[in-house]
């Protein structure tokens, strides 16, 4: 059994249509991390995706530090799934990210441009949404963002934040840590701490709304 955290950087483009499918981002980049039955990395993957309709978008790419220069010569999306799924290969495997965009992403482009791979399926079926699952953790209901998740977790972001690898690299630490709920709790202690009601059934947040106004828009995702 592997399991694999995936993250995508996607381009805004202009609203394509095509009979009844729409299509408004592009896959440019695709990172993955690879990992045991322990959770313990094997393998990473990392390639840029040259997009179809049109340039990069100037916030994207102020965002991800992707450039237009960067994506020539890069391989269209259909050697780019092809590609892929060779790298995830035959064995059974849990797939991961940090919200459901992007299995979504993957399922629109897919459709929208006549992508027949069968990994766009085997993927949607054995799919983790681990922004949720980490959220269940934390017995909050709001979705926290991942760096302030990888921060909370004690670690150092490693590399630069909105890189698909290095978002995925970060993502499948916080996965590897949630599998042992004792280290767990430790290091998230003072985090679940915040969460927990007291002896009068409120949480240190419900008695400090003014602190926690302050630390929603940071760590939270509107």
């Amino acid at each position: 059994m592997k399991h694999i955290m995936i993250d995508l950087e996607m381009n805004k483009i202009e609203k394509q249509c095509h009979d009844d499918k729409k299509l408004s981002s592009e896959l440019i980049e695709i990172g993955a991390v690879k990992m045991d039955d322990n959770f313990e990395v094997i393998d990473k993957y990392q390639t840029y995706v040259s997009p179809e309709f049109g340039k990069l978008d100037e916030k994207i790419i102020a965002l991800t530090g992707i450039t237009d220069d960067k994506l020539e010569g890069a391989p269209d999306f259909f050697h780019a799934m092809d590609d892929f799924a060779d790298w995830i290969g035959n064995e059974k495997t849990t797939f991961y990210s940090w919200s459901l965009s992007d299995i979504r992403q993957f399922q629109h482009e897919s459709d929208f441009k006549g992508y027949e791979g069968s990994i766009v399926k085997r993927m949607e079926k054995n799919w983790v949404d681990f922004q949720l699952e980490y959220s269940k953790l934390l017995r909050i209901e709001k979705k926290i963002k991942l760096k302030q998740a990888v921060q909370a977790a004690d670690y150092e972001f490693t590399g630069a934040e909105h890189t698909a690898l290095a978002d995925a690299v970060n993502t499948a630490e916080i996965l590897r840590l949630s599998k042992n709920p004792e280290e767990f709790e430790r290091i998230m202690k003072p985090v679940l701490d915040l969460f927990r009601p007291t002896r009068t059934g409120s949480t240190l947040l419900d008695m400090c709304p003014e602190f926690f106004a302050s630390l929603s828009e940071q760590y939270f995702e509107k």
